[in-house]
């Protein structure tokens, strides 16, 4: 690159300038801080009667020796006052030629073709720029002028940080992205920083959003659209609200997540760190869980992100079906009192990775008598049925069982009257319609409804307040499409009543809910379709926010997207480009996203004005199909895959925090204890913690140590 002390320039029509007009020379010096002059001028601002400079776009040609400009990275030149920050966009070769033919009759001749011609035929290179800000001499005047000709350079830091508007963000800058420009990183000598293989490493600046436009109240929600595993639309969502996670609690902010798993254990391993513990090294080495990477470390460095697991995890899912606990003779069952690992319909159920991370989730009839059009078929649900169904709501029926009763209630009434064809106003025909649908439901929902009172006792719920960091997964990926629909609505629903009680338990609450054309189509309606636009319009007031994605941004309902402060965009196929929701990306950015690869996004955001692309680093936790392999399943002969006091280690860090034992001393504690008795024990465990958890007073380890003497107790010959 030429350096700039090297090159004079000056801006065109001099005698056209305001008297008061800065020297280039001044400019340059006033904003140094944004302009990269060690690597030094890497083109210059042309403009044409066809293409003239305008407030928002303008062009340059590169130097020749500019080698590493590419589409995305960010430039600056200067207007008058000004400098004007812009991302590049679209490239173009030109040369004199008028037409093809032209260099077609120039090489004609040639005995070959491939051969160099004595006189090369000029080529420039011209970039076109989207102008992202303008910084002005003075604080309080807001610059909109077109760039003059003169030099281009290379942002700094500073130069994006300002384009980015980070000194106007109203809430906590949150690392989305991390921006890779074409200059490279110089250390505090200046002097160029390379890799371990030499080679000089670029210059990479975080692409910040601000939490009040990502969160509220000023804006909210965030959309992912890209094709099924090639877009990176799961592993960018967690990677973000660990990013926000961190930053609200730099802050003193507290923040929550809810999560729905759709496929397989994606969702299941949140806990997991994606680097080894020592004893778990091998395992992770068998499973090829080859961890963060050194380009990963660095990119989490610029980012001033840790990678860490998230701390406070749960997940909650039904039963599998024909596994819902039921006991002959009981009108009740006590979720509390049973050892449902194994039982409930997820990919975590061996009881050690399960304990103190597995939650069931069990439905009474109430529950689904307050959803009917989820419940019953559309032609089944006339204003017959749908009385008959009231006066059930309202006379108290809580279970199958009770609804058994009653009916044995009203078939002795027809019994006494024969000639009667209604009870309370229904007719029987009515009646016997609901009891051959009720009595249908257990197999429709399979493992979500129990026939029974379900009693919870001290057992977490899907729709508790939340706790500060806690992220908290709704596995439905193994239910049929019946218990996928009620569970994903009556979850967001009853979170957004907490919301709009105020009794979230947190300042903000993120629900992320994949595949949002299933549950808020363009043109569609329905009960979660309106309460997910319900969220994405008032949401942000109320701190519950909607981070959605989908393959196919334009089958997502338009009032959604309308509200969406921040949108991501990976690989996008050009079937769905077409669509007039992509309207606003210029060409060359339609065209990258055609073959974008894993780990890079486009972003628009609330403040900046172009859209611009970045990549991103592995989440902190393990690849759940990873995970599922390496803490789930059974070991393989010689590979471990956790310790049989693991499950005890968690619920003691998670009850008693730093004062926990350390996990050797657990271990040391529980060695030669057979899996079968610690997983009865942590059962007994699990129960105990729940219901001292508000108790100073209770020692988890204590407890547990008494437990562990009992055990060893035992002859396991």
């Amino acid at each position: 690159m030429r350096d700039v002390s090297e090159t004079s320039f000056a801006p065109n029509g001099a005698s056209a300038q305001p008297v008061d007009a800065a020297a280039p020379s001044v400019l340059l010096d006033h904003f140094a801080d944004l302009v990269d002059t060690r690597t030094g001028i890497i083109g210059r601002v042309v403009g044409s009667e066809r293409e003239p400079a305008g407030s928002h776009v303008f062009h340059f040609w590169a130097a020749d020796d500019a080698w590493t400009l590419d589409v995305g990275h960010i430039v600056v030149a200067f207007s008058e006052e000004a400098a004007v920050i812009g991302v590049v966009d679209e490239p173009r070769r030109y040369s004199d030629l008028q037409t093809f033919l032209d260099d077609y009759f120039d090489r004609h001749a040639e005995p070959e073709l491939g051969a160099e011609q004595a006189t090369l035929r000029p080529e420039i290179l011209v970039f076109t720029v989207n102008v992202l800000a303008s910084k002005h001499l003075r604080d309080d005047v807001d610059s909109h002028r077109p760039v003059l000709s003169g030099p281009v350079w290379f942002a700094t830091p500073a130069a994006i940080d300002y384009a980015l508007d980070r000194d106007h963000f109203d809430g906590v800058p949150v690392a989305a992205l991390l921006h890779t420009n074409g200059n490279f990183a110089r250390d505090d000598h200046g002097e160029i920083v390379r890799d371990a293989h030499a080679r000089p490493v670029f210059q990479r600046s975080p692409i910040w959003l601000d939490s009040h436009y990502l969160l509220g109240p000023e804006a909210g929600h965030a959309n992912w659209t890209g094709q099924s595993g090639l877009a990176t639309k799961t592993s960018h969502a967690l990677f973000l609200i660990s990013a926000v996670f961190q930053g609200l609690q730099k802050e003193g902010e507290t923040v929550a997540a809810l999560m729905f798993n759709v496929k397989g254990p994606d969702l299941l391993f949140l806990d997991k760190p994606v680097h080894p513990e020592p004893d778990m090294a091998a395992a992770y080495a068998t499973e090829d869980a080859r961890g963060l990477t050194e380009q990963d470390l660095a990119a989490y460095t610029a980012l001033e992100l840790a990678p860490e697991p998230f701390k406070n995890f749960r997940i909650f899912a039904p039963f599998k079906p024909g596994q819902v606990p039921e006991h002959h003779g009981s009108q009740a069952v006590y979720l509390d009192r049973e050892r449902t690992a194994g039982a409930l319909n997820t990919a975590r159920d061996n009881q050690i990775a399960a304990a103190g991370i597995v939650y069931p989730i069990l439905w009474q009839l109430d529950a689904l008598l307050w959803q009917p059009h989820k419940v019953f078929e559309r032609d089944d649900l006339d204003d017959k049925l749908f009385g008959f169904v009231f006066e059930l709501r309202e006379s108290g029926i809580s279970s199958l069982r009770q609804f058994e009763t009653r009916l044995e209630e009203i078939d002795g009434y027809f019994a006494a009257n024969p000639s009667a064809t209604e009870w309370r106003g229904h007719h029987k025909f009515t009646i016997q319609k609901a009891k051959n649908r009720l009595n249908g439901l257990p197999q429709k929902f399979g493992g979500l409804l129990s026939r029974s009172v379900v009693e919870y006792g001290a057992l977490p719920r899907v729709e508790d307040q939340f706790e500060d960091q806690e992220i908290r997964v709704v596995d439905i990926a193994g239910c049929n499409t019946n218990v996928q629909d009620v569970l994903v609505s009556s979850v967001i629903n009853r979170i957004w009543k907490l919301a709009e009680k105020d009794e979230l338990g947190v300042d903000k609450v993120i629900i992320f809910v994949d595949e949002l054309n299933k549950y808020a189509p363009s043109g569609g309606e329905g009960g979660l379709r309106d309460t997910l636009v319900d969220i994405a319009a008032r949401g942000r007031h109320l701190n519950v926010v909607l981070f959605g994605a989908q393959q196919f941004r334009s089958k997502v309902d338009d009032e959604i997207l309308g509200n969406c402060g921040t949108s991501l965009y990976g690989r996008v196929g050009d079937e769905e480009l077409t669509n007039s929701a992509y309207r606003s990306l210029s060409d060359t950015v339609k065209a990258e996203l055609l073959g974008l690869r894993k780990g890079r996004l486009l972003v628009r955001h609330a403040h900046f004005r172009a859209p611009l692309f970045g990549q991103f680093p592995h989440p902190p936790t393990i690849p759940g199909i990873k995970g599922h392999r390496i803490f789930n399943q059974q070991a393989a002969p010689g590979r471990p895959n956790g310790h049989v006091s693991d499950g005890l280690f968690r619920l003691l860090q998670e009850q008693m925090g730093n004062n926990a034992p350390k996990q050797s001393e657990v271990r040391t504690a529980c060695h030669g204890i057979p899996g079968e008795p610690m997983a009865d024990f942590l059962v007994v465990m699990v129960n105990k913690i729940q219901v001292e958890r508000a108790n100073p007073r209770f020692d988890a380890w204590r407890f547990a140590q008494s437990g562990i003497r009992n055990l060893r107790a035992r002859d396991y010959q």
